[in-house]
């Protein structure tokens, strides 16, 4: 798996005159940094040098995932000039929402997934064609579905990016990212119910959060096997290591190798066809 760092995702996502805003907090007191800058030069040199020399000293780093008007100094939903991305913060039971997300066939594959600190993470699309009010419809509906952070919804959201240590617990943890798809998604490509009822809005955290238990507790092995595997193979591993583990995982199945080598080959043609369908035009209707 290629190692992104913190310029190559910043120019990965952004164009290069794009206006975000870069955010340094302090992770012992409420000291707070904000500086907006064009995506070019926050992915240049002196400014990661800069960034870096602040996280060293115990400063956590965050960028607007948004693109700001030019004539603002504010980071708030008005200044928003373009919606470059929804997204979902998973800061509970990370990496079984995340299998969830990564199975849902109503959702597009999302374009980076990030590891924030064990077990929690932020889910990325890159997308284009939404307004500031639909991004957040969007990103509500699909918080309340996945029991994800819902106050990390709004459009002027800041993000730890990739590259530096999330400085919020007792030990330093380096925030990485994987690149899934290359796609850029339209609204069309997101078929999730975006229209909340009142008994969703209001729906407690422990509710959802025993609903989505559920949900995996009547997995099949063979589906949380289909899970694992695509996650691992979408993450850069070796589709031979992959097929060995799951070969040594699986000696209860009659033919150990054969069911291996054909959920890693299903998985392997599954990975291509979403990557070859984040590139098809959409179509007029």
């Amino acid at each position: 798996m290629k190692n992104v760092t913190s310029w190559d995702y910043i120019k990965d996502n952004f164009e290069r005159q794009d206006r975000l805003a870069v955010v340094i907090k302090y992770r012992a007191r409420d000291g707070l940094v904000q500086r907006i800058a064009s995506a070019e030069k926050i992915a240049a040199p002196p400014f990661q040098a800069w960034l870096r020399y602040e996280n060293s000293k115990s400063w956590n780093i965050y960028l607007g995932m948004n693109a700001l008007r030019p004539d603002t100094l504010q980071r708030t939903k008005e200044s928003v000039a373009a919606i470059r991305h929804v997204y979902l913060d998973l800061d509970q039971d990370g990496p079984e929402v995340l299998a969830q997300i990564l199975k849902d066939p109503q959702l597009p594959e999302p374009s980076y997934v990030l590891n924030t600190s064990p077990g929690k993470h932020q889910v990325v699309w890159n997308v284009e064609g939404f307004s500031p009010d639909r991004a957040e419809q969007l990103q509500r509906a699909m918080a309340v579905a996945y029991g994800a952070d819902r106050a990390a919804t709004d459009c002027s959201r800041v993000m730890r990016i990739p590259g530096f240590n999330n400085w919020k617990y007792e030990k330093p943890y380096r925030v990485a990212a994987e690149k899934l798809s290359d796609g850029i998604y339209k609204p069309a490509d997101f078929r999730i119910n975006v229209e909340l009822q009142p008994d969703q809005e209001l729906c407690s955290r422990t509710a959802m959060e025993e609903a989505r238990h559920a949900i995996v507790r009547h997995w099949s092995q063979s589906e949380r096997d289909w899970v694992d595997t695509l996650r691992r193979l979408s993450r850069g591993e070796d589709p031979v290591v992959v097929r060995t583990a799951l070969e040594q995982k699986r000696q209860d199945k009659h033919d150990p190798a054969y069911y291996a080598d054909r959920t890693v080959s299903r998985a392997l043609a599954e990975l291509a066809r979403r990557r070859s369908a984040s590139f098809q035009p959409e179509l007029e209707l």
